[in-house]
């Protein structure tokens, strides 16, 4: 019985691997900020995802974004 659940276990876990590892793969340069994915057009062909929010975050604070001098009180 146990030698049963242990193969039917194993054999589960590879599947999910293995169609994991198939998965569409995402090209990673589609999200950086540049002129070209910048365009509302790109954005909108985008998968809704949290990469997605990131790419239009930093495409609105894309050169007019600076870091502010820390205070010292």
């Amino acid at each position: 019985m146990f030698g049963k659940t242990l193969t039917a276990f194993c054999a589960t876990l590879f599947s999910a691997t293995l169609l994991t590892a198939c998965g569409e793969s995402i090209d990673k340069t589609a999200y950086e900020a540049n002129d070209q994915n910048c365009t509302p057009d790109h954005i909108k062909s985008l998968p809704d995802s949290p990469d997605r929010e990131g790419l239009m975050e930093k495409c609105m604070t894309r050169g007019s974004y600076q870091k502010s001098d820390a205070k010292t009180w």
